[in-house]
């Protein structure tokens, strides 16, 4: 009687790591950016799990006075995002671009 429960136990201690692992990757990232129009800058923002973000950081550049080219957003699972995010990361600090990352400023709800 106790062998069957102790399975039971293993079994679930073995299978909640992957389950944890599998959650962790199915976790929308929005990742929004924008380019400055005079200032050679990139701004972006990166979210995890959370409703859409976009327009709250559209607003924080206009509150912030950053004359910007239209911001782009994607929605992705959170590998999909990191390697994006690596490939876009590498192309902008590549070019003339000053990269800033407001992350901290777009999760306020403006």
């Amino acid at each position: 009687m106790i062998k069957p429960i102790i399975r039971l136990i293993l079994i679930a201690v073995l299978i909640a790591p992957n389950l944890a692992i599998a959650d962790v990757a199915q976790t929308p990232v929005q990742f929004c950016w924008a380019m400055g129009n005079f200032d050679h800058t990139i701004y972006f923002a990166e979210i995890e799990n959370r409703e859409d973000r976009q327009a709250s950081f559209d607003t924080l550049l206009e509150i912030s006075g950053i004359d910007h080219h239209a911001v782009k957003c994607t929605t992705s699972d959170a590998e999909a995002h990191r390697l994006a995010r690596a490939r876009l990361m590498k192309d902008w600090s590549e070019s003339e671009f000053e990269i800033v990352n407001t992350t901290f400023l777009s999760d306020l709800d403006y």
